[in-house]
């Protein structure tokens, strides 16, 4: 059978989560303990209910009892599922392999099926109907360890783990084949693995651009063979950009982390997409620091951990792994104008990955401070997402925004120029394929002069924008960004969905917090038409005037 293949693994969490800690979210810890042979995993009791076994032997397979839930901490960004139960760890190496589950419905009811592969949703929710016997399920998976450990569970909407009552199913095979060796293709592709600062826009969004969405045009001529969509279409900020003699993909996304980057299962696509040849430019930092997003934020300490399954994974391909340090904030010393690293922890980790794992580093963290201090406070406007109002009428920036993180296309291709002057200047033997596809005489043209906006009422805050707008699992996730105003204690988001006939508070933001992080995380109800505004909140209580209304579909 196939536990006779695999390691044996019981599941549990037994402790409550940590929660929050000195501004950081500590999740449930999971308990893995392994099982000698399946005799003993049958002998194993519920932890909640002693009548209940983990699994049993069934007539041409395992009856398996597991339990799901899913607990959201206190802010409501923080979205943990757990599943309890049996785990099966196969020795695949850090390959490309599809596995094939054989599953059975035992109850006269229909049921569903899912299964992670390594924390990844490999199967969500497939119906099995009632006496359903013998249904097979394949899915393929790009390995970023030696082993996969599949957790095989019915889905529930548990929100506690008191209410996961077990759901059972019956498991009659598992089985995996490597996929076959792929070649070299006739040109390379250049992937890209990043965040908002790198990844593509729509045009709605003009301005605003991330480096990966222009670097193509420091190639050859700097003109494109073709630019389309990921064949994958896994999400539609995936861009292809093809050239004469390299193809640049850019599968960077905002709001991601290094973390959450692969726990979504977005670094395991990639992977599918590789071969031997390719390049994978890896930058991350912006969202990795992020403490208040708890699915993302990784620990400086921690960073190192996430990187090296890049590292690993790309080397176990043939693809060349290119570190590439987060890019500045703009973040500018009020008291001589000099501009400092915002990501400096982050960075150096990045460099000393360089040294330790040989894998080449573009310091764009260095890069990019060395420039905006040669540029000075004021032209370093015309790199970020700042506009004035009517500058862009048709934007979702028609009415101004002030954005000291995100680029717009002028900043997104001084940097995309940074890079690839990087990759030209250096003696890495590694970038020998494509150094001499680089041409960094790209003319680049400078926007007129940023004009400051005027706001109406002093006490209103102006460049209000919403950015990185992602609905998943009936959960419209966003941030806000608005100017400071003077002597704000804290400041009221408001909301109005289609069938209110007044605003409600969606969420509080103190001055401290906004301070600390350039970007505000919100989460709303999805299926619905919304309008949203911002007002400053004083010592007394009193409201200033509100923002501009932002109206958006979720």
């Amino acid at each position: 059978m196939f536990y006779e293949k695999a390691e044996i693994l019981n599941i549990t969490y037994p402790a409550e989560a940590e929660g929050w800690q000195s501004g950081v979210y500590h999740e449930r810890v999971r308990k893995s303990d392994p099982v000698p042979d399946i005799d003993a995993l049958c002998a194993l009791r519920n932890a909640d209910s002693s009548a209940q076994p983990v699994c049993s032997k069934a007539n041409g397979g395992l009856l398996i009892t597991s339990k799901m839930w899913t607990e959201t901490e206190s802010t409501g960004f923080g979205i943990y599922t757990y599943v309890e139960g049996p785990g099966f760890s196969f020795a695949t190496g850090v390959r490309d392999a599809e596995f094939t589950l054989t599953v059975s419905n035992p109850s006269d009811k229909e049921t569903k099926v899912s299964c992670y592969a390594n924390d990844i949703l490999k199967i969500n929710g497939e119906v099995l109907p009632a006496g359903a016997s013998g249904i097979k399920l394949t899915f393929p998976i790009c390995s970023v360890e030696d082993n996969v450990l599949l957790q095989i569970f019915v889905p529930t909407d548990a929100k506690v783990k008191e209410d996961a009552a077990g759901n059972a199913l019956i498991v009659n095979d598992i089985t995996f084949e490597y996929l076959p060796e792929k070649a070299p293709k006739a040109k390379p592709t250049l992937f890209l693995a990043s965040d908002s600062t790198v990844q593509s826009y729509d045009q709605f969004h003009y301005p605003q651009a991330g480096w990966g969405q222009v670097f193509y045009r420091f190639f050859n001529d700097g003109n494109l063979t073709e630019e389309l969509m990921s064949p994958d279409l896994m999400y539609p900020q995936n861009h292809i950009y093809e050239t004469p003699h390299a193809d640049i993909e850019n599968r960077s996304i905002g709001a991601r982390s290094s973390r959450s980057f692969i726990n979504e299962g977005k670094w395991d696509r990639l992977l599918s997409r590789t071969a031997p040849g390719d390049f994978c430019f890896i930058q991350w930092g912006h969202n990795d620091a992020t403490a208040v997003r708890p699915n993302r934020y990784v620990a400086p300490g921690d960073f190192g951990f996430w990187l090296k399954k890049y590292i690993r994974s790309c080397r176990a391909r043939k693809v060349v792994p290119v570190l590439v340090t987060p890019i500045a904030r703009r973040n500018c010393d009020g008291a001589n104008g000099t501009f400092v690293a915002s990501f400096g922890k982050y960075a150096d980790v990045m460099l000393a990955l360089g040294e330790t794992e040989n894998v080449p580093v573009i310091d764009l963290c260095r890069l990019s401070v060395d420039y905006l201090n040669k540029i000075g406070p004021e032209e370093s406007k015309l790199i970020y997402l700042w506009a004035a109002p009517d500058a862009y009428p048709d934007s979702a920036y028609a009415n101004g925004v002030s954005d000291n993180t995100h680029l717009q296309e002028y900043g997104a291709t001084i940097y995309a120029g940074l890079v690839a002057k990087a990759i030209k200047d250096s003696s890495n033997p590694e970038f020998d394929p494509i150094r001499g596809l680089i041409n960094t005489e790209f003319p680049i043209e400078k926007p007129a002069t940023f004009r400051a906006p005027v706001p109406a009422d002093s006490t209103s805050p102006t460049g209000f924008a919403m950015q990185e707008l992602h609905v998943e699992n009936n959960v419209a996730s966003f941030l806000l960004i608005f100017d400071d105003v003077k002597d704000a204690v804290k400041y009221r988001v408001y909301r109005k969905g289609s069938v209110d006939f007044q605003y409600f508070p969606l969420r509080e933001v103190t001055a401290e917090e906004k301070a600390t992080s350039p970007v505000m995380p919100f989460t709303i109800p999805a299926s619905d038409v919304y309008e949203i505004y911002v007002c400053a909140v004083f010592a007394d209580g009193s409201e200033g005037a509100k923002s501009r209304t932002i109206e958006f579909r979720a």
